[in-house]
């Protein structure tokens, strides 16, 4: 009797399976994008199996992967990988060969080995999963959307935690003030910090830097896809968690970009010059503001407060740990410059410091000593080549209806390229989607479908 129990709820559960998957596929691709977005935008909810964190995200993409091969197969079309992803496979061959020859624990640098091949899948079930031109446009809204509810979230999140409430009962439970939604609070943090349902604080702040340089784009190309009144929304939203985040790499970033933004957003070439002349005219004015600003703004205000501790890095507790990880992992570099160590092996080499696992945070510096210059080169080429095509095309193009989307997502990928110098998230899936779908634009070098 156990046995046909068994037996019937495994025949149950396989057909439910397929029920599922049936119908998931008659709704794709779209809601494989949701499902992939979602799961992207949620990559701090984890949990482990034994050595082995596994996330949302990992699980999506190999759920997708399966569901895409069944649909590819169905329709007779071969996958495709891009120029952008035979980089983004040479630059975890260098890991791998490096983890191989030098890593001090291979078996422990091997779980990281396949957390990176999980993204460069993650990459590569993205460019797959767009086969028309409408559909990249529904993937680029998507993407775009689930963004800015990510950043009401994280807005939100502060807002509750702020609010003292005292002690209310809901279903059954009993909720007390501060309540934290998805909250950081750290020594080095003037005042807490949100991180939504990101990783933590420095990629929610550089996740919304991204989104914030595309809402402003957005709002310039209205005819892109995304109205004025979404856009403004998204302007509101993101700069709002961009600040709330203190975080400063990401503040730098933007502000690095927004120049380039303004230079590039004109679609002719003489609008552009005047916009080129009047930067210059303002940049004095500019800068002298900010110095008043970190001079003169009173330190009550926490953004304030954050920021000027550029002005003082040499006392900024954080700082000076960077600077010692990155002596240590320069150290390293110099000792195998070509094939590095391979992923995960700073802690290895240099164990616990702090009272903390050993780590690198900046993206160049981490991937040269994990894959020494060979894997950096890779990495570069991945990241630079969707970047620079886009934005080659919205200066030689100024009259194809995805201008707009394909600047703000390639501006977007500058500012991820530099927030990630100070606390680097190459290891989670929201970039590989971004580059992913920015690879795809329409009209671009690796565009298969027949609109493009």
């Amino acid at each position: 009797m156990d046995l046909i129990l068994a037996s019937a709820a495994i025949v149950v559960v396989l057909v439910g399976v397929l029920a599922v998957s049936l119908a998931f596929l008659r709704a794709w691709p779209t809601a494989a994008m949701v499902v992939l977005t979602l799961a992207v935008y949620t990559n701090h909810y984890k949990f482990d199996v034994g050595p082995v964190t596994i996330r949302t995200e990992h699980v999506a993409v190999l759920m997708l992967a399966g569901l895409l091969a069944v649909y590819l197969g169905w329709q007779g079309i071969w996958p495709r990988v891009t120029v952008p992803g035979l980089y983004a496979m040479g630059w975890w061959l260098a890991l791998a060969l490096s983890a191989f020859l030098h890593a001090p624990d291979f078996g422990d640098t091997l779980r990281h080995i396949i957390r990176l091949g999980l993204m460069v899948f993650t990459f590569l079930v993205t460019v797959n999963l767009v086969q028309r031109r409408e559909e990249w446009r529904t993937f680029a809204r998507i993407l775009y959307g689930v963004g800015l509810a990510e950043a009401a979230y994280g807005v939100l999140a502060r807002a509750v935690y702020a609010w003292d409430f005292g002690t209310i009962h809901v279903l059954g439970h009993t909720l007390r003030s501060p309540l934290n939604l998805g909250i950081q609070i750290t020594r080095s943090l003037p005042v807490p910090a949100p991180y939504g349902t990101l990783e933590e604080g420095n990629i929610f702040g550089s996740t919304m830097g991204a989104l914030l340089v595309a809402s402003l784009v957005l709002w310039l190309h209205p005819r892109g896809g995304i109205s004025r009144r979404w856009s403004g929304l998204g302007i509101v939203l993101t700069s709002a968690g961009w600040v709330l985040s203190l975080t400063r790499g990401a503040w730098l970033a933007v502000l690095f970009v927004l120049p380039l933004l303004w230079v590039l957003y004109p679609q002719d070439g003489q609008r552009r010059l005047a916009h080129l002349g009047l930067l210059f005219a303002a940049a004095p004015i500019a800068l002298v503001i900010l110095v008043a600003v970190l001079l003169f703004a009173p330190d009550s205000v926490p953004a304030v407060a954050r920021l000027r501790t550029l002005l003082s890095l040499q006392g900024d507790p954080t700082f000076n740990l960077r600077m010692e990880r990155w002596s240590l992992a320069w150290e390293d570099i110099l000792m195998r410059p070509w094939i590095g160590w391979g992923p995960g092996t700073f802690v290895q080499l240099h164990g616990i410091r702090y009272f903390a696992p050993a780590w690198l945070d900046s993206l160049t510096i981490k991937n040269l000593q994990e894959g020494g210059l060979l894997g950096l080169i890779f990495l570069y080429g991945f990241w630079g080549l969707p970047i620079g095509e886009g934005i080659w095309a919205a200066l030689h193009d100024g009259s194809f209806p995805e201008r707009g989307m394909t600047l703000a997502l390639a501006l977007g990928g500058i500012v991820l390229f530099l927030a990630y110098h100070v606390t680097d998230a190459t290891w989670l899936a929201f970039v590989w989607v971004w580059l992913g779908v920015l690879t795809t634009r329409p009209g671009g070098k690796w565009a298969r479908y027949e609109e493009a």
